[in-house]
C-alpha cells in the first residue's frame, strides 16, 4: 500500500506549483502600480546607484524573471551591460543566467511525477529531449539552451522534474546561454554608440552562432533518426 504524503508535503508541491503565477502577478503588479513600460530605461531608474547594491538588484530581478514571463532576460543582460564594465557586466549577467536556471529546475524536482507528463502534452517537443537524454546530459543541456528551441523555464521544469544531475544541468545551460550573454552586454555598454564596430560585430557574432546552432541541431536530430532507424532495422 503506498505511503501517504503528509499535509506538509502537499502544501509544499501545491505551493510549487502556483510560484511561478504568483511571480508572473508580482511582476505584472509592480508594471501596473508603478505605470511604466517594461524598458531598459525602466530598469535603470529602479536600480540603486552602488555597484554592489545594484547587482544585488539585478540578481533579484533574474530570480523574479525565473518566476515569470514579463521580464525578458536580454534586457536584464543589457542593462549590465549599461551599468557596469565590460569583465563585470558578463559576471554579473552570467551569475543572474544561473538564478534564472536554478529557480525553475528545483520547482520542478520538488513538483508531482505528474508533472513531466503534464508538460510533455503542452509541449510535444519535450519528448524529443526524452530521446537525447541518455547520449550525453550535458551536452543536451548545453544544446537546447543555445538553440532556443523551447521556452527557457519549461525545460528547466521539466528537466528538474525528471531529475537530470543539477551541475550538468546548470553548467551547459550557462555554457548555452552565454553567447547571449555577450552579445546583451555589449549592446548596452555600446547603446549610445551605434556606430560603434562592437556593437554591430556583437549582434554578428549572435546572429552567426544563432543560424549555425540552429543548423547543427538539425542535422544532429537527423542523424539521430537515422541511427534509430539503422537499429530498428537491424532487430530481427
Amino acid at each position: 500500500m503506498p505511503e501517504q504524503e503528509s499535509p506538509l508535503k502537499r502544501f509544499g508541491r501545491f505551493f510549487l506549483r502556483c510560484l511561478p503565477l504568483l511571480g508572473m502577478a508580482g511582476a505584472l503588479l509592480w508594471l501596473w502600480l508603478s505605470g511604466d513600460d517594461l524598458s531598459v530605461d525602466t530598469v535603470l531608474s529602479y536600480t540603486p546607484e552602488l555597484p554592489l547594491l545594484a547587482a544585488l538588484f539585478l540578481l533579484l530581478l533574474y530570480a523574479l524573471k525565473s518566476l515569470s514571463l514579463t521580464l525578458p532576460i536580454l534586457l536584464l543582460d543589457t542593462v549590465c551591460g549599461v551599468l557596469f564594465p565590460l569583465p563585470v557586466a558578463i559576471l554579473v549577467a552570467t551569475l543572474g543566467t544561473a538564478v534564472t536556471l536554478t529557480i525553475p529546475y528545483f520547482i520542478g524536482r520538488g513538483a508531482g511525477p505528474d508533472m513531466t507528463e503534464k508538460l510533455q502534452q503542452k509541449h510535444p517537443r519535450l519528448r524529443e529531449l526524452r530521446e537525447m537524454r541518455s547520449r550525453n546530459e550535458l551536452f543536451l543541456a548545453f544544446l537546447i539552451r543555445i538553440v532556443g528551441i523551447l521556452p527557457c523555464d519549461v525545460v528547466s521544469l521539466y528537466l528538474g522534474n525528471t531529475r537530470m544531475p543539477f551541475p550538468k544541468y546548470l553548467l551547459g545551460g550557462v555554457l548555452g546561454f552565454l553567447p547571449d550573454v555577450l552579445t546583451a552586454t555589449v549592446v548596452g555598454m555600446k547603446a549610445d554608440d551605434r556606430s560603434s564596430p562592437w556593437f554591430w560585430g556583437a549582434i554578428a557574432l549572435n546572429l552567426l552562432v544563432a543560424g549555425g546552432s540552429t543548423l547543427f541541431y538539425a542535422l544532429y536530430r537527423k542523424r539521430q533518426s537515422r541511427s534509430a532507424e539503422d537499429l530498428s532495422s537491424e532487430k530481427p
